[in-house]
């Protein structure tokens, strides 16, 4: 509804350029000049007749201009109007002719005021309501322009899953001929349940009519029909390609890692057999020297020396060796390779790790053993270098087929939401999503940091379950042998 300037301004805006606007105003110019003539010539009028109901012959013109131009028409005609009555009322007319003839006038203007005020309203309605039809329709047809057009595969149905429509893309995907097919027929009972209820899977194979498999990715949306019935429309995005880029990627990956702990495995065999082999002799020969009674005293101390600066390449060496490939892992398994890296990680840092079991140790294979005792590495190489925590627990559970981890601080935690993951945590998150595992990472400023590891063991083994894999190069599983006496200053540990 249009305000009080509005009004106005259709008021002082009559359709001037309108030539039945000018016809209208005609018809009142030729009523007005009839009527004059009866007040000057009462005696035309039959006895008793009185002449003012001529003037109630205005409202006829007025009435359809309001109904013709809306308030402004209808305005002007009255006014006009009212402006040729002047000399009838004020100059012709008797007293009572004065009273009877300008009630009706202001009666007249009122009307046309009341009529026009109506008409404007539902001609603005009327516009209104046009405009959206014409910006329906145009919306209508831009979807059904896209909806025709579009490469994907597109089907609308109702609530009961009757299909309603499909696009060019999905005749071809589902055959020309779907007519009034119901979605369990095109995707199967169970998808179909679930894209109704808009809980639409992930991912959908299918096979086409020439035999080919493909990929799809469905998206439920709710909407309406013309009737504001609901309706349901399902875009099955095709993701062939990428879902076989990423299956390509991550197996290309899980080479990578692979290969990457064969190549560990394999220096790390290296160095015990030969430099560490070697070093663990020359220790031996110096000790000797050093015992010979033969030896000057100024001899046997740099003898000692000599020896010492050995034993610590040796323990470095060692150190290198089982950081590549832990021997506990091929040798006793997870749980023992773990409980040795929880005391390790006591032993040179500051924060007191512990280990809790719970369960019976599964035949895990190479792979799944390697990838969990890496992640619980890296998490714990965190724990020591980020979060300043005075104790750490590691929780290992084995469940029928399920192997669940925690390891869990009380340091300083950090906003998990808003910290960008450095390289261990990227790590440990790819390596768990290359084993088919879920890493979640959880941490409260103050309150320490929680990384769970979830992993399914329902995999065909690796190279092998209990022992090693075969390496090329390497010299088979032989641990280090006691390079000598019991340890003491400058000796080896046993």
């Amino acid at each position: 509804m249009p305000g009080f300037k509005g009004v106005v301004g259709q008021v002082l805006r009559p359709p001037l350029r309108d030539r039945r606007f000018w016809v209208i105003q005609f018809v009142i110019l030729v009523l007005v000049m009839g009527h004059l003539l009866l007040d000057l010539h009462k005696s035309w009028l039959p006895a008793g007749v009185p002449d003012y109901p001529t003037v109630g012959l205005f409202l006829l013109p007025v009435i359809y201009a309001a109904l013709r131009f809306g308030i402004g028409g209808a305005c002007a005609s009255a006014a006009w109007g009212t402006l040729l009555m002047m000399p009838d009322l004020f100059v012709v007319d008797s007293r009572t002719d004065l009273w009877s003839d300008g009630t009706l006038l202001v009666l007249i203007c009122l009307v046309a005021v009341a009529v026009g005020q109506r008409v404007e309203r539902e001609t603005i309605a009327r516009e209104r309501a046009d405009l959206a039809i014409r910006a329906h329709t145009a919306a209508e047809a831009r979807f059904r322009a896209l909806f025709e057009a579009s490469s994907a595969p597109t089907l609308v149905t109702d609530k009961s899953g009757a299909l309603r429509e499909a696009n060019p893309a999905a005749k071809a995907l589902f055959g020309a001929r779907l007519g009034r097919r119901q979605l369990a027929d095109l995707v199967g009972e169970g998808v179909a349940r679930r894209l109704l209820a808009q809980t639409p899977p992930k991912l959908l194979p299918v096979v086409l009519p020439d035999g080919a498999g493909r990929v799809l990715h469905p998206l439920s949306t709710l909407v309406t029909d013309s009737g504001d019935d609901p309706l349901l429309q399902i875009i099955l995005q095709d993701v062939t390609e990428d879902e076989e880029r990423q299956r390509q990627t991550q197996s290309f990956a899980l080479q990578v890692v692979h290969v990457q702990e064969q190549e560990r495995r394999r220096i790390g065999q290296d160095i015990h057999d030969e430099p560490l082999q070697t070093l663990i002799y020359l220790s031996r020969r110096l000790e000797a020297i050093s015992d010979d009674e033969a030896v000057l005293a100024t001899h046997r101390e740099a003898v000692a020396s000599i020896r010492q600066i050995l034993v610590s390449v040796v323990v470095q060496l060692r150190q290198l060796a089982d950081g590549l490939r832990p021997p506990l892992l091929d040798d006793l398994g997870l749980v023992a390779s773990l409980r040795q890296l929880v005391a390790d990680f006591s032993g040179r840092s500051e924060t007191k790790g512990s280990l809790r079991v719970s369960g019976h140790e599964l035949d895990l294979g190479w792979d799944r053993k390697t990838d969990i005792y890496r992640i619980v590495q890296e998490a714990l190489r965190n724990v020591e270098r980020h979060a300043g925590a005075s104790h750490v627990d590691v929780h290992l559970s084995f469940a029928k087929r399920t192997v669940r981890v925690k390891v869990q601080d009380d340091g300083c935690g950090f906003l998990v939401d808003t910290t960008v993951p450095g390289l261990g945590l990227r790590g440990m998150s790819e390596r768990a999503t290359l084993a088919k595992g879920r890493l979640e990472v959880n941490s409260v400023l103050g309150q320490g940091t929680t990384v769970r590891l979830t992993m399914s063991v329902a995999v065909p083994p690796g190279p092998s379950d209990g022992a090693s894999p075969s390496i090329p190069g390497g010299r088979g599983g032989s641990r280090t042998p006691d390079p000598g006496p019991a340890a003491g200053p400058g000796r080896l540990a046993q």
